[in-house]
């Protein structure tokens, strides 16, 4: 079946709209939304500790009292490269 894009239009703009219908008026789409982000959120920071202590340790096994502030700089560099794109 073949649409004109007439129909096309009319079609993306239906659903355009029930969309925005469905759109509470806080922007959230869905009503648990809100209870996931939280979680995901906590989830997210949780992760990010875990990983800031796993640097802080292999740096000071690895790099002693003397070596591992350089260790861990390299380390959070590499992080904050990924985060941003860079790697």
């Amino acid at each position: 079946m073949k649409i004109t894009k007439r129909q096309l239009r009319r079609i993306i703009k239906e659903e355009k709209q029930k969309m925005l219908s469905e759109v509470n008026p806080d922007g959230t789409i869905s009503a648990g939304e809100d209870n996931e982000r939280a979680i995901f959120m906590a989830d997210v920071e949780e992760q990010a500790e875990e990983l800031v202590r796993f640097i802080q340790m292999e740096a000071e096994r690895i790099g002693g009292g003397f070596r591992s502030p350089g260790i861990r700089r390299e380390a959070l560099r590499i992080v904050a490269d990924v985060i941003h794109g860079e790697r």
